[in-house]
């Protein structure tokens, strides 16, 4: 029969000393891909709100954040989420990588909330390319704080909001780069938006549909100056008798129906 040694190991000093030094480290301990290893496992939220603690730990919390290309805000669901951080912090860390954006609102909204997301997408949005906003009523002071986004944006969906033809014509005349605009749903768009539109030789496809005051008349001057546009949707416009050979008689090809960009956003909430 063997014997059995029952055989017990006391901690050595090394080992005490070791358990110590674990005991004194913390988290800033951590070199930075290590770090960055740990921020990989936090979620939307989480990034935000380490964002918040000190640079470093923003610099890392953007590192992960920048994979975000096409973000969505929606109003009522925002509303709903009293987790989700501060529209300042969302954007002021995602927003200079967003290459296209998308914000559902509401006419019944707060207007203060409206006008910080206006001021944050124009602040921090440098290098977007595709911008919609609808479903907000937008007024002179949010055009005007738009306006920057205009020499990079190549796409523009202002759908239903509400906008007017004296405040809407000053600010789409400084767009030089878009391909495509769509303002569907605007029912006090007459088109004389157009008149002042002197930049729009990139333009490719135009969808006023169901802007019901929009006189498609107006497109025949604005056929001469857009060279580029194929596509349009005047749905539920303002014809008359002689507008129908409008598009016929500029001499080349316009279709009646646009496709506009389809993204895949992603969804704070």
């Amino acid at each position: 029969m063997s014997d059995i040694c029952d055989v017990s190991i006391e901690p050595t000093n090394n080992d005490s000393q070791l358990s110590d030094s674990f005991s004194d480290l913390c988290i800033y301990d951590l070199d930075e891909d290590s770090l960055l290893e740990v921020f990989r496992y936090l979620n939307f939220n989480q990034l935000l709100e380490a964002s918040g603690v000190c640079l470093l730990f923003r610099q890392l919390a953007r590192r992960c954040l920048r994979k975000i290309r096409h973000f969505e805000l929606d109003y009522r669901a925002f509303m709903n989420d009293f987790h989700l951080p501060r529209i300042d912090v969302i954007l002021g860390n995602i927003g200079p990588n967003l290459e296209a954006f998308k914000f559902s609102g509401g006419f019944i909204m707060n207007e203060d909330l409206k006008r910080t997301i206006v001021n944050d997408v124009a602040l921090n949005c440098a290098s977007l390319q595709h911008l919609t906003i609808n479903y907000v009523e937008l007024k002179a002071e949010h055009l005007v704080a738009l306006k920057v986004l205009l020499s990079h944006l190549t796409g523009l969906d202002l759908g239903r909001c509400a906008l007017q033809d004296d405040t809407f014509g000053p600010f789409i005349e400084a767009a030089a780069h878009l391909q495509t605009l769509a303002v569907p749903g605007n029912a006090s768009l007459d088109g004389s938006f157009l008149d002042v539109w002197q930049s729009c030789t990139q333009l490719e496809q135009l969808d006023v549909s169901h802007c019901y005051s929009f006189s498609v008349g107006k497109m025949e001057a604005f056929l001469a100056k857009a060279v580029r546009l194929r596509a349009v949707d005047v749905t539920a416009c303002t014809w008359l008798k002689k507008d129908k050979q409008v598009f016929n008689d500029c001499g080349r090809d316009v279709a009646l129906g646009v496709e506009l960009p389809v993204f895949n956003y992603f969804k704070a909430a």
